[in-house]
């Protein structure tokens, strides 16, 4: 909620609901269920909504079950696998209905339980059944698009498809390149309850004044003013494929370009990444920045002289829009989920996914043709135009759920 690393989304979506004048009770686990850490939750000072913590002791020893069977990969039997994530399932679904029965006692009466994310949407609406008000569900990517033509896919991968087969009253899906709009229609969803959108880019309100030797004297005197910058802006999990970006630069090394790059991010991954890009011999030209604040990746964004996105299962994401917004050029991989959005020689480089020759050449040429990189940039701007705004997409979304509710003034939010 400070605007420094976490879900950008989540975020959003919460102050777009309390800028329309709704009271929010926010019921979260006290750990995080996604990350290895250990550590409990915490929030800012200082924040609108009323929150509570689910205890959820349980979770650490089934993070630790999880992070084990992760580091084994194939070796662990997907029987074993299938367990924890059901019992991760149900056994949050427990505590966050737990909770919420308690936070009711309390004399908070809901009119509606907006589950967010598949692992809520089961105590979403059980709550709101017991409540009696609506439940919206609110999902994100998935991986069950290629997976939706074999036999028992829910059964196969219940929490994966909880979200499309609990029902709701409303169930929003992010398009985000992972195809939920396809995995909706084979689940059955229908349309009248199931939105698809993109998500919002929150710009800033004025241009930032930050120049890069401001940047230098933040970060440190390892980011070098005389480079040239390749931002990279995500969280440190394997599928983002950082190390494609590593092995490109390097290749962009070996030609003799001076080439930076720059990440913003953090993750399980780090450490692994740290120590492939002292194998590949370019450990000092990587800046690892870990969790950065919202406004300085709009620094960032204004001062690099090109964005990197490689991605495995899709590129269509929050920081491919704010690059875009900013007139960043692009250096990316052919990816089906932003065919629509990314176009080669036109506003970005594009190389084929495993292709690191490619992708460290076209990294070299972006470097030392300004002309090319002015001219993605431009181009970028432009598809940026196309985009909506946090507040335009939150508007729509707080349109759509008033009208759930009973008693509730669709036009500004009153009661």
């Amino acid at each position: 909620m400070d605007g420094k690393g976490g879900m950008p989304s989540l975020r959003e979506t919460l102050k777009g609901h309390l800028a329309a004048g709704h009271h929010i009770e926010l019921v979260l686990p006290q750990y995080d269920p996604f990350s290895d850490d250990e550590q409990p939750l915490f929030v800012p000072e200082g924040q609108k909504l009323v929150l509570h913590f689910a205890p959820c002791r349980w979770l650490l020893t089934l993070k630790k079950l999880r992070i084990k069977a992760r580091g084994k990969g194939d070796a662990v039997p997907f029987a074993f696998r299938w367990i924890l994530n059901v019992g991760m399932l149900l056994g949050l679904t427990v505590s966050l209905m737990a909770k919420s029965f308690q936070v009711r006692r309390n004399g908070f009466v809901p009119q509606l339980v907006y589950a967010h994310n598949q692992y809520a949407a089961l105590a979403g609406f059980l709550l709101g059944r017991w409540f009696k008000v609506p439940n919206v569900t609110r999902l994100y990517g998935t991986f069950l698009a290629d997976l939706m033509n074999r036999p028992f896919v829910g059964l196969r991968y219940p929490t994966a498809a909880a979200g499309y087969l609990v029902p709701s009253s409303l169930l929003i899906c992010a398009n985000d390149g992972t195809r939920g709009d396809e995995v909706a229609r084979k689940f059955g969803t229908p349309d009248h309850r199931f939105r698809f959108w993109q998500n919002g880019v929150e710009p800033p309100s004025q241009p930032p004044q930050v120049t890069r030797a401001d940047l230098v004297a933040r970060f440190g005197p390892q980011l070098r003013l005389e480079s040239r910058w390749a931002v990279s802006c995500s969280r440190l999990s394997y599928w983002k494929r950082i190390d494609r970006m590593l092995r490109a630069l390097a290749v962009c090394r070996g030609t003799g370009v001076d080439c930076q790059l720059v990440v913003a991010g953090d993750g399980p991954e780090k450490e692994n990444l740290r120590t492939l890009a002292t194998e590949l011999g370019v450990s000092d030209q990587v800046v690892w920045l870990g969790a950065v604040a919202h406004d300085d990746i709009w620094a960032l964004m204004n001062t690099a002289d090109m964005f990197m996105i490689t991605n495995d299962v899709t590129n269509r994401c929050n920081p491919l829009y704010e690059a875009a917004w900013a007139g960043l050029p692009v250096l990316s991989v052919n990816d089906p989920s932003t065919s629509d959005l990314l176009h080669h020689r036109e506003n970005a480089l594009l190389a084929e996914k495993d292709d690191k020759e490619a992708l460290g050449k076209l990294l070299a040429e972006i470097c030392r043709d300004e002309p090319l990189r002015e001219r993605l940039g431009q181009a970028q701007k432009q598809l940026s135009e196309t985009f909506w705004t946090w507040e335009e997409r939150m508007r729509v979304e707080v349109a759509e759920l008033e009208k759930l509710v009973p008693g509730v003034d669709v036009m500004t939010g009153g009661r």
